[in-house]
């Protein structure tokens, strides 16, 4: 699948000042925890655009032409596979063939190939964000002499708000255009959330993206210049940006590096130092869901929903979430429940509907004792949110209304949820077998929340070697 992303996924207002990358491969993430392999694909194959003939032996790595989310993993898998020490290059072609499921199955959602880490940008020139004057952030006028330049800028949010230097938790995102209508700075970002519905069995070539999957439009989006820099809740859930982590000033240097298998394949760029983390959002007042929606209800309708669609928009109806974070599950390991018996909120969720469809998504948050628009809503989650809910709501004869959201982003696990407590139940929008979760199949929360406490558990220990800290309950 080549993707070439025009005009018609960003505002069309006329903007005084603006510009749209347009995309040779921008693609969804293929599994829960490859954000950042998706945001590689995009950035590295805006540098490289064609594909050369498949050689007959194993190519480059990393490679000086388009990678794929497959070629990432398989490389990152083959690099920790024997740390600290350094792994044999003989063994690199078996990781790369497994990660592109060669079998009969989807390797590329295994714990082998299916890791977290860090855009390996191979064959380009950049820089670290801890680079820029700026702990937060890249400012405007930066920002957008890099898109000027025809340079995807990364970022990273990160929602585990404890203090470590591990990639678990840890969202990539890419800007890649921007408009200013004379005070209202906007940034186009393409977020890689959620993987698509379905996936080929095998079609993760080393060289291009995956034939066949479909997806969305709603994974490119604007967002203000300010929740760039400071995010404040994504989903529903503080998060942190991790501007040290920023990958910008993208080129290709004058003498790129000629790469070989048999010259040792280098080591992945190793992130800048750990900084004195920057303090993560104060945890915000609740209220139950009814005074929650009763106070958000006003305040939405006073938004323009319009903006320059020609269809009329409507507010569809809204979640209030359940917001959960990694060190709220671990403590609540022996009873998980626990965490939706008191149904409050300080963070609403609403779709925008036009004809029927999911077109838009925001966050309502209570701050200083009023709601208020901020924070970032993904689009397309919203949407897979909206159509499990009312499958269920239907089969099950429930009131829209009485459905809330449970939101785990630092394990991308995303659930309409109805009832309370020990009786709540969670439909997940999308599907992760490492979570036992598959889109619209209804689950008891127990089940469902323990299997997420023993997925956190297991990274946690499985990231051991590459953390300075891991997270504890505290």
């Amino acid at each position: 699948m080549k993707t070439r992303l025009a005009a018609s996924v960003v505002p069309l207002t006329a903007r005084a000042a603006s510009k749209y990358l347009v995309l040779t491969d921008a693609e969804p993430q293929y599994e829960s925890k490859l954000c950042w392999a998706a945001a590689d694909v995009l950035a590295v194959n805006q540098s490289f655009p064609h594909c050369p003939t498949p050689p007959s032996t194993p190519p480059p790595i990393p490679p000086l032409f388009p990678t794929s989310q497959a070629q990432d993993a398989g490389y990152l898998a083959w690099y920790w596979s024997t740390a600290p020490a350094h792994p044999s290059a003989s063994t690199l072609p078996g990781y790369l063939s497994y990660c592109e499921g060669t079998t009969t199955s989807n390797n590329l959602g295994g714990v082998t190939c299916n890791t977290w880490g860090t855009p390996p940008l191979s064959g380009l020139a950049f820089k670290w964000g801890s680079e820029f004057p700026d702990p937060k952030g890249l400012d405007w006028d930066t920002m957008t002499k890099e898109i000027d330049a025809g340079h995807p800028v990364l970022f990273v949010w990160n929602y585990q708000s404890d203090n470590t230097n591990t990639p678990i938790g840890n969202h990539e995102l890419v800007v890649t255009g921007y408009s200013d209508d004379g005070g209202t700075q906007q940034l186009q970002i393409w977020d890689p959330w959620p993987v698509p519905d379905l996936l080929p069995p095998q079609a993760f070539p080393a060289c291009g993206p995956a034939n066949g999957v479909q997806f969305s439009e709603n994974h490119s989006r604007p967002i203000p210049f300010s929740t760039y820099r400071t995010p404040v809740s994504d989903m529903g859930v503080p998060v942190t940006a991790m501007h040290y982590l920023d990958q910008w000033r993208l080129r290709i240097p004058p003498e790129a590096p000629v790469l070989t298998v048999d010259g040792g394949p280098p080591a992945p760029p190793a992130p800048p130092p750990f900084p004195t983390p920057p303090q993560p959002p104060g945890a915000l007042p609740q209220l139950n869901f009814a005074e929650a929606l009763n106070m958000a209800l006003p305040e939405s309708r006073k938004l323009d929903l319009q903006g320059s669609s020609a269809a009329p928009r409507s507010l569809g109806v809204p979640f209030p979430i359940v917001g959960l974070g990694f060190v709220q599950l671990l403590r609540a390991a022996s009873d998980p429940t626990a965490l939706l018996a008191a149904g409050t909120t300080s963070a609403v969720l609403f779709p925008v509907v036009s004809q029927g469809e999911v077109v838009d998504a925001f966050l309502m948050l209570l701050t200083r004792g009023h709601f208020q628009r901020g924070g970032y809503a993904n689009i397309e989650i919203t949407r897979r949110l909206v159509d499990v809910r009312a499958t269920y709501a239907a089969r099950q004869h429930l009131p829209l209304d009485k459905f809330y959201m449970v939101s785990v982003p630092g394990e991308v696990a995303f659930f309409a949820a109805y009832g309370r407590g020990k009786k709540a139940i969670l439909i997940p929008a999308s599907t992760d077998p490492s979570i036992d979760a598959f889109a619209g199949v209804a689950v008891p929360a127990e089940r469902q929340l323990t299997n997420l406490i023993i997925a956190i558990q297991r990274d946690l220990q499985r990231y051991e070697p590459r953390s300075r800290a891991s997270v504890r309950p505290r």
